[in-house]
């Protein structure tokens, strides 16, 4: 039976999971960055083993490109990775402090950015995301700054300073950009989400910027709990580092520390949660699986087995606009977890 959650007249049906823990193939290690383009074609960002992999979200592998190292084409710290209207493949980098295009199939076109402090140059770039205009908006996390670029990296604009008033940021990571224009940052080190217009004007702030769910032991506060549903505040975010807009404007937050997507309406007010729906095996798991006998006894061992079904400290999420689909990295499991919406799903004995 299909796992849904339901709001306000929505529904979040889960979907599948695509991927295993694999160092190269049919496999990620620590998804950090996801797109997806008009044909169900995913490009993931691999933090380790580092690498682009190319697949369908119905868990055809594809390819994969790029590498370890410093040479160009080569990857340090991948922290994103982001299609142009022509369907090319942008890559950030916050240790080599630059970005690399590659064709759609991995073919190296070019690479750009200087490190330095400068308007124009990279201190720790993370996320990015494209405008209509297919310009590039790029995070400097390290010195809280928003910077936007046309596509073969030429300066044009940038905004934020490091604080935490209203349109300060501190540490920002994840950014998107609505239908209108309007720009959403993962404000990381205040443990909210802001918007703002492409002038960097502050429009409204998601979340309370109240930090809840710490762990008294240091680790993530649901590392070893087993409740489907997290008993904190939503509006309680903790280091959020992910964030999408669907076409109707609902708003998904990846709650990083607390082990969860948080969804906001477009007033900021919280729809629903996702704790993570990953039952069964992918079918890259289950090849694995059908070759490795000990792997199936491990798993049957297990002591609390659905403990493996929720996210574990996620980094990043993605909509699909064309087909409904969100897209999350479940990074620390090495997969992707896939929510599918419905917004006409209006049965009252599943609304709350």
């Amino acid at each position: 039976m299909a796992v849904i959650t339901t709001a306000q007249g929505r529904c979040w049906r889960y979907s599948h999971y695509v991927g295993r823990r694999s160092t190269a193939g049919m496999g990620f290690t620590q998804p950090v960055g996801v797109a997806i383009d008009k044909d169900g074609v995913v490009f993931v960002a691999n933090r380790t083993s580092t690498r682009i992999t190319k697949a369908t979200i119905d868990q055809e592998f594809i390819t994969e490109f790029g590498r370890g190292g410093n040479a160009e084409g080569q990857f340090t710290y991948l922290t994103d990775v982001a299609l142009d209207k022509d369907g090319n493949v942008y890559t950030s980098d916050e240790w080599l402090n630059r970005i690399t295009v590659f064709d759609n199939d991995g073919t190296l076109i070019k690479v750009w950015g200087e490190a330095g402090e400068e308007e124009g140059q990279l201190n720790g770039p993370s996320s990015m995301a494209f405008d209509a205009d297919d310009n590039v908006w790029i995070v400097n996390s390290f010195n809280s700054r928003i910077q936007k670029f046309t596509r073969d990296g030429k300066y044009l604009s940038s905004f934020g300073t490091k604080g935490d008033g209203a349109g300060d940021l501190d540490m920002p990571w994840g950014i998107t950009i609505d239908n209108n224009g309007d720009i959403y940052v993962a404000d990381w080190n205040n443990h909210r989400i802001q918007k703002f217009d492409t002038a960097g004007n502050h429009l409204t702030t998601f979340g309370s910027g109240a930090k809840s769910g710490v762990a008294t032991d240091g680790g993530t506060p649901y590392s070893h709990a087993f409740e489907a549903r997290i008993p904190i505040n939503p509006r309680d975010l903790n280091h959020p580092t992910g964030v999408a807009v669907d076409g109707d404007g609902d708003v998904y937050v990846v709650d990083w520390m607390n082990e969860r997507v948080v969804i906001f309406d477009q007033e900021g007010k919280t729809v629903a949660t996702l704790r993570g729906d990953a039952s069964g095996l992918s079918k890259w798991a289950q090849l694995s699986a059908n070759a490795n006998p000990d792997m199936v006894k491990a798993r049957e061992r297990l002591k609390n087995p659905e403990i493996q079904n929720y996210l574990r400290m996620p980094v990043a999420c993605s909509f699909d606009q064309e087909n409904k689909r969100l897209i999350i990295c479940d990074t620390m499991r090495g997969r992707l977890q896939i929510y599918e919406k419905d917004d006409k799903y209006m049965d009252p004995q599943f609304n709350l």
